[in-house]
């Protein structure tokens, strides 16, 4: 597939708007990127290492080849260490390889985003799934799979366990570490990362109160197809959101 210059613009435009949405919405800070795939590639955009969230630009986003990553993915984990100033690298972040591990072994997947965000990370802690309790949780059924270990993720075989405990879910959670979402576009999973943030509130509200309560098949199935191209409306209005100058 040929992607012309002014859509790898626009692309790379639209990932620096996804992360800024992640960082308004109080689901990560500096640590946590949004990607979005070249469309028919092996090659994705995402922000630098530890660059803060709140004012990343299309300008900042970076190219990420697959293959080549893979070569050098423990160097570069090396080079961005043991820092005691600022970092200011052009190196893709730390953790590249929960992208570039699910880019390679799910074709369908054009976006993915990696945050610590807060409930939902204590529910891994918890070893608790989060479950298609509402109608914007469908997506995330029967349940969040749970990664059993908090270490960072930069090796080969780490990506591998990673798609291992991911398998076909749009969801996981990493224990004492934080949250995968992906999608077949930026909209997709950006929206779902929030959802699944407010998932997270729900379920903890409800075990408060009572059971929560799985939505009937029917309805799970009815809301996953919903939210497909729902996903897109959702985008719009947390990109409204934004400050009048950050929704560029």
């Amino acid at each position: 597939m040929n992607t012309s210059k002014k859509d790898l613009v626009e692309l790379k435009k639209k990932v620096a708007l996804g992360n800024r949405i992640m960082f308004h919405q109080g689901l990560a800070d500096y640590h946590g990127h949004v990607s979005a795939r070249i469309p028919g590639t092996r090659k994705f955009f995402i922000k630098p290492v530890l660059a803060p969230l709140g004012d990343i630009s299309g300008k900042d986003i970076i190219l990420v080849d697959i293959d080549e990553y893979m070569k050098v993915c423990e160097q570069n984990y090396a080079r961005a260490g043991n820092r005691r100033a600022v970092t200011k690298l052009r190196n893709p972040p730390r953790e590249t390889m929960i992208h570039a591990a699910i880019y390679a072994a799910r074709p369908e997947v054009n976006s993915v985003v990696h945050t610590h965000q807060t409930l939902a990370t204590a529910f891994s802690v918890a070893g608790t799934p989060l479950l298609p309790i509402y109608n914007q949780a469908a997506v995330f059924a029967p349940e969040t799979p749970i990664f059993p270990s908090p270490r960072l993720i930069y090796t080969i075989q780490d990506g591998k366990e990673i798609c291992q405990t991911l398998g076909d879910r749009m969801a996981m959670l990493l224990k004492g570490h934080g949250i995968v979402v992906v999608g077949d576009s930026l909209e997709y999973a950006t929206v779902h990362a929030i959802y699944l943030e407010r998932t997270a509130y729900m379920q903890f509200v409800a075990s408060c109160v009572g059971k929560p309560t799985i939505m009937p098949q029917k309805e799970i199935d009815t809301m996953k197809e919903n939210m497909i191209y729902r996903s897109y409306d959702a985008f719009a209005y947390f990109r409204s959101l934004l400050p009048r100058g950050s929704r560029l």
